[in-house]
């Protein structure tokens, strides 16, 4: 064979072969998303990227598509080896974000406000319904009476404020008091706050201020028993504790006051009592927001002229006024009438202050920091007792009155935790004393 022939054979032999086809292996994670043929709307400039946009022809096969998160929106590019990616936040989240923030500011400025405005106009109608009805003091021997005038000025005040507020001040989401709602739950809220209120009032007359101040600290007991009577608790090893704890106190406060009254006590322990049965009530009430009472000039405008009623009944009763006026030196003259009834206005609008104040508070905040409030306040107020009108207290008043104030602690810490576990938003934290008309206390 000769040199010329060899190419010659060589390519005879690459002609007679099989042809060889070249197949393109498929992209891996497309592989991934379906198995079935799938087209390309754009090719890929970069590798190692997916699709940005698939298109499956699913005509030709019967069974349903099989659903991939790839199919939902366009998948963005890989970056390449070395880069630095780049998330650029959404506008929309940061602005909500910082409007949750603003308003969150904004409620809590209010909640001080209100806090430090409770606490002033609180502390006032104290130190005044006690020079007011002291012994010692102006002996104004007409608590039952006083406390129907501030009753009745809340009545005028409420009612100029419902008819000529517009609808600044009238239920929006269409609530209808009805006949019904108002003598069966309206109607027996306001004759317990009167009955607690004017009981408070006319304690004062025969005891001190401060040893009212440290009874009146047991009212949280009452409130957890009526609330296991209501089923807004549930009784259990460590309220029932809790409840010893601050019994205990009360009893320590009892035996160590110096200048002890058994008609004075009783008032004002029953004042507890009731003060309790009131809270349970006016959670029953307010918890039916269909009758248009949510907004606390509107629960003021229906609760205050049944205490009015109430308050005016229970002093013509008991203290006779217009048969006591011939003989009082408070309205033995026209200077000294109009200097009365002057004195018992001023506490009338001290105690609306203080309401609304409270009102507006409970309603701002599911009654989150009053009782704690309240508690430095009743500190304060037996201070300021001591200071004024010169209260003698006890080793064992102090006690009780620590033993009840960590009661009361404890309570609320309990609560506070049962909160953060079920992260329900809202709790019921047991209610100080007040002088006033029923709160707004929203269930557990």
């Amino acid at each position: 064979m000769t040199i010329d022939e060899q190419p010659l054979r060589a390519s005879s032999v690459r002609d007679s072969l099989p042809p060889v086809t070249t197949r393109k292996k498929p992209h891996s994670r497309t592989q991934s998303i379906s198995t079935q043929p799938v087209t390309q709307k754009k090719k890929h400039n970069r590798r190692g990227s997916l699709p940005t946009t698939i298109h499956v022809d699913h005509t030709k096969y019967l069974d349903p598509p099989m659903r991939s998160p790839f199919l939902v929106a366009p998948i963005p590019p890989l970056p390449e080896k070395g880069a630095i990616a780049i998330h650029i936040a959404n506008p929309k989240s940061n602005a909500i974000a910082a409007s949750h923030y603003n308003f969150k500011h904004k409620t809590a400025l209010y909640n001080m406000a209100y806090i430090l405005t409770w606490y002033f106009f609180s502390t006032c109608l104290s130190l005044y319904n006690k020079n007011l009805m002291g012994r010692d003091r102006f002996n104004f021997n007409f608590p039952l009476l006083v406390s129907a005038i501030h009753a009745g000025i809340h009545s005028v005040i409420t009612a100029l404020m419902m008819w000529f507020g517009g609808n600044r001040w009238k239920d929006t989401t269409g609530g209808h008091m009805t006949k019904a709602d108002y003598f069966y739950k309206v109607v027996p809220c306001g004759v317990a706050a009167a009955v607690e209120i004017c009981c408070s009032n006319a304690s004062l007359v025969y005891i001190t201020l401060s040893f009212y101040t440290m009874v009146k600290s047991s009212t949280p007991i009452w409130v957890l028993l009526f609330s296991f009577l209501f089923g807004f608790e549930k009784p259990r090893f460590l309220l029932v504790a809790i409840i010893g704890l601050m019994v205990a106190g009360v009893v320590l406060t009892v035996e160590g006051e110096t200048k002890f009254d058994t008609l004075g006590f009783t008032l004002v322990f029953v004042a507890s009592i009731i003060s309790g049965l009131r809270w349970s009530m006016t959670q029953l009430l307010l918890k039916h927001e269909n009758m248009g009472i949510g907004n606390p000039i509107a629960t003021l405008y229906y609760l205050s002229p049944v205490m009015f009623i109430t308050m005016l009944t229970l002093s013509l009763i008991f203290e006779n006024p217009l048969h006591q006026f011939q003989h009082s030196k408070h309205f033995d003259t026209f200077s000294h009438i109009m200097e009365s009834f002057g004195l018992m206005s001023i506490g009338g609008f001290l105690a609306l202050a203080m309401t609304l104040a409270e009102l507006y508070l409970i309603k701002s905040t599911n009654t989150i920091t009053l009782s704690v409030a309240g508690i430095s306040k009743e500190i304060v107020i037996i201070i300021l007792a001591v200071l004024i009108y010169g209260d003698v207290l006890t080793t064992k008043n102090l006690l009780g009155l620590l033993v009840s104030i960590i009661g009361i602690i404890s309570y609320n810490y309990y609560k506070l935790s049962k909160e953060d576990l079920n992260e329900k938003g809202q709790y019921q934290m047991i209610p100080l004393h007040n002088t006033s008309v029923p709160s707004r206390n929203l269930d557990d």
